[in-house]
């Protein structure tokens, strides 16, 4: 990503998550924490990525960010200064819980014996 569209991601993600922390009216966007954003190289549409708690219903929290969607890209135009307000693309962030994933099966495997020891010693050819 471009300088540019970087400092434009770290502003739009700022600015939607303060008006999601101290705005919000719908107590489901409450659950919500924007983890990322990436720029389209013209800057007109942001990829929005987002995480909830475990048991929260993340399909019910995907409808009230997209029924948020007309207020959250207002409050992008009032707080940044763009040319264009991007489009905003709402997607779950599953990196969190690929990596939970992949430390319980990091763990299964050592528990098993079925990994090698994590002191980095190597065996002599």
């Amino acid at each position: 990503m471009k300088y540019r569209q970087e400092k434009v991601a770290r502003e739009v993600l700022r600015v939607l998550s303060s008006a999601i922390f101290e705005d919000a009216q719908d107590p489901r966007l409450l659950q919500v924490s924007i983890t990322n954003v990436n720029m389209s190289s013209d800057l007109s549409v942001a990829s929005v990525h987002w995480l909830c708690p475990k048991d929260a219903d993340k399909t019910d929290i995907a409808k009230a960010l997209v029924e948020a969607t007309p207020y959250l890209r207002s409050v992008v135009a009032d707080e940044m200064d763009l040319r264009r307000v991007p489009n905003l693309k709402f997607y779950y962030d599953e990196s969190y819980e690929n990596g939970l994933k992949m430390d319980e099966l990091l763990a299964k495997l050592r528990s098993e014996g079925q990994m090698g020891s994590d002191s980095g010693e190597q065996a002599d050819s």
